[in-house]
């Protein structure tokens, strides 16, 4: 499904450049947390809204049965989930496009920095995109 995503090319790009200036001063190797803070300070300093474990309530019939806590949400409108793992596997996806669902929001980037290269993957939130009738 194709959407008109241009008004987050800028954004996005940031958002890279931010996990990839994090990377490339820390390298592979730590632990998650140890990314999650130095890319909130890196984000910091592009955006005026970085939100770090940003918790959402989940409902089933009206009737809150849990939450959902996210990595970064910036500017309410991407949101990052952190990894430190070996590889990405599918329960990651389904992370993060769960996390789409359940905050609205649209964009979400799944980011592992254990690697030597920063590996990284976006997730449109195509539930929201076609609610919205943003589809083209």
């Amino acid at each position: 499904m194709k959407w008109n995503d241009s008004s987050y090319h800028e954004l996005n790009n940031l958002i890279i450049g931010c996990m990839y200036k994090v990377h490339k001063k820390i390298g592979p190797g730590f632990l998650e947390c140890i990314y999650h803070k130095a890319l909130k300070i890196e984000l910091l300093k592009c955006f005026e809204q970085v939100e770090t474990e940003k918790e959402y309530k989940f409902f089933y019939d009206n009737v809150e049965i849990g939450k959902y806590i996210l990595d970064l949400v910036i500017e309410n409108k991407v949101l990052v989930e952190v990894k430190a793992v070996k590889e990405l596997n599918n329960h990651h996806k389904s992370q993060i496009i769960s996390q789409l669902r359940i905050s609205n929001i649209l964009i979400g980037l799944l980011v592992n920095f254990s690697k030597k290269d920063l590996k990284f993957k976006r997730y449109d939130n195509f539930y929201e995109i076609e609610r919205l009738n943003l589809k083209l």
